[in-house]
């Protein structure tokens, strides 16, 4: 899954945890190196919505069927 290897890719982001279940995950990051707005973005550039910030269309065609919601 492209996710998992880049968002350990953005600085500043320790760690991440997952929860397939619900859907959702929970960042772990150094507030001295980047912020929850810097992260949201290349989270929707991935192709996923965080929060406000909607997923770039053309990033989501590309993610494979099961990561499509």
């Amino acid at each position: 899954m492209k996710f998992k290897t880049e968002m350990l890719k953005i600085k500043g982001v320790k760690a991440y945890q997952l929860d397939d279940e619900n859907m959702t995950f929970t960042i772990f990051y150094n507030e001295k190196k980047t912020d929850l707005q810097t992260i949201k973005v290349a989270i929707s550039k991935l192709g996923y919505d965080a929060d406000e910030v909607k997923a770039d269309p053309e990033a989501y065609e590309s993610l494979d069927d099961c990561c499509k919601a």
